[in-house]
């Protein structure tokens, strides 16, 4: 069992990065927004750190699956169908990904906790304005292949 210290960094860690992760879901007024990510990343350090005290064997496994099932029912909930469109995928995977940092975090992988909140953070941001780049040129070219091609 991890000292008093332990458990208080591993929770911070996972509260702070929890945080962080739903900043950018918050800014762009998703569903899921601050409150739910930190929460996401506190319960998984949790029921990580639950697990840890238990100490069976293969004990870590079966409390990291049964958070991976229940991440998988929150970001059902936060996937939206609207006519022709999926909303809440992305927000979905954020959930996921920031489940996962829990999961570091209160395992005490704090190197892959980190690595793993870069790539959320290049993702969320770097990787959207290349996504919007692509969208934007990927607009004009099909006004130029629209079929009006004046060679037929």
């Amino acid at each position: 069992m991890p000292s008093t210290r332990e458990l208080v960094l591993r929770l911070g860690a996972a509260l702070i990065l929890g945080a962080l992760a739903g900043i950018e879901r918050q800014w762009h007024h998703k569903h899921a927004g601050v409150r739910t990510h930190t929460l996401v990343a506190v319960g998984a350090a949790t029921f990580t750190l639950v697990s840890v005290a238990l100490a069976a064997p293969n004990n870590s496994m079966v409390i990291a699956a049964g958070v991976v099932t229940g991440i998988g029912f929150i970001g059902g909930g936060v996937i939206m169908h609207q006519g022709a469109t999926v909303q809440g995928i992305n927000t979905a995977a954020t959930l996921w990904t920031t489940a996962s940092i829990g999961l570091a975090a209160g395992a005490g992988y704090y190197e892959l906790m980190l690595l793993v909140f870069a790539a959320l953070i290049v993702v969320q941001f770097p990787l959207t304005w290349v996504e919007r780049w692509i969208d934007r040129h990927a607009a004009q070219s099909a006004r130029y292949t629209d079929g009006s091609d004046s060679r037929r």
